[in-house]
């Protein structure tokens, strides 16, 4: 025990004015009681308690100590319960790092419930296709796609969605519809700046295996989103997630290619730091957010 902890075990003996009573409350034996009350008395440099065979009596100084003993626990009561409300209702600043669209697409309705949820928290996202380091920049989550290899820290998987190569019909008819992998190499591919595999080369999966397709081209940008309204421009083939384009395929925008022989399935994760107790106002939004994508994971193959 330190100070603090021998200070609230006084007052716990005066108050039930007996060594034995607080030993049996604590599990301990009355000697561990009278142990720590005599070495707060050393500390203090005063008797603090007359103990007799019968009864213990505070002198002048314990009762003076025992007044300022139960403001601490008065504080350490206020403590308690002031923490204890963040673990059931969440309070104060949810701070997210999301990649483009996440944050634009589905964060929105997620970060509305929440908040219509939880009245006392405040959220700010921070957009970015860039992977951001989430405990020195002080985030208390991410949302990340792909490959995971930071290992300090808890992913949630919310789940899993398909891309394709797509082009425009207006780009297919000019420069053709490519039959086979290998003709890849006669088109403008579009390039995403922050694949893992670089912008040259797209991670696929061909005949059920995972591997990776090089490819080359005249554009290439940080935004999956600017990728799609070049490839709808007819600018050229573009790799994309199932979701982000279901619109334009629906208006006959953008058309799939070569679907029978390359794929993606992408894993979408919630990031955040690795501790032992995570605060209710980070697992709170990933209940929701885990929910919300649960309900469109069939529109996203």
């Amino acid at each position: 025990m330190n100070n603090l902890d021998d200070m609230l075990l006084f007052a716990q003996v005066v108050k039930l004015k007996s060594f034995r009573a607080v030993a049996e409350q604590r599990g301990v034996a009355s000697s561990v009681v009278s142990k720590h009350i005599s070495r707060l008395e050393k500390h203090l440099g005063v008797q603090l308690l007359i103990r007799t065979t019968r009864k213990l009596n505070l002198t002048e100084a314990g009762r003076e100590f025992f007044r300022h003993c139960q403001q601490l626990e008065s504080s350490v009561a206020l403590a308690e319960r002031a923490v204890s409300q963040h673990a059931e209702q969440p309070q104060g600043l949810l701070r997210i790092a999301a990649p483009m669209i996440s944050g634009q697409y589905f964060l929105p309705a997620v970060i509305d419930e929440y908040l219509r949820l939880y009245p006392d928290m405040r959220v700010e996202m921070i957009i970015k296709d860039s992977f951001q380091d989430l405990v020195s920049s002080g985030f208390d989550l991410a949302i990340r796609t792909g490959t995971l290899s930071d290992s300090s820290l808890r992913a949630r998987r919310l789940v899993e969605s398909r891309w394709y190569a797509y082009a425009s019909p207006d780009y297919l008819q000019t420069h053709g519809t490519p039959s086979a992998i290998d003709d890849l190499a006669l088109h403008n591919c579009l390039q995403f700046s922050y694949q893992e595999t670089g912008p040259h080369e797209w991670p696929v999966t061909t005949g059920g295996k995972p591997g990776k397709v090089k490819v080359q081209g005249r554009f290439e940008a940080s935004s999956l989103v600017t990728l799609r309204e070049a490839s709808v421009s007819g600018m050229g083939i573009a790799f994309m997630p199932v979701y982000l384009v279901r619109e334009q395929v629906k208006q006959g925008q953008l058309v799939a290619v070569l679907q029978d022989h390359i794929y993606r399935d992408v894993g979408i994760y919630a990031i955040y730091p690795n501790i032992r107790y995570v605060p209710r106002k980070i697992s709170a939004f990933i209940d929701i957010l885990s929910d919300t994508y649960a309900e469109q994971c069939c529109e996203f193959h």
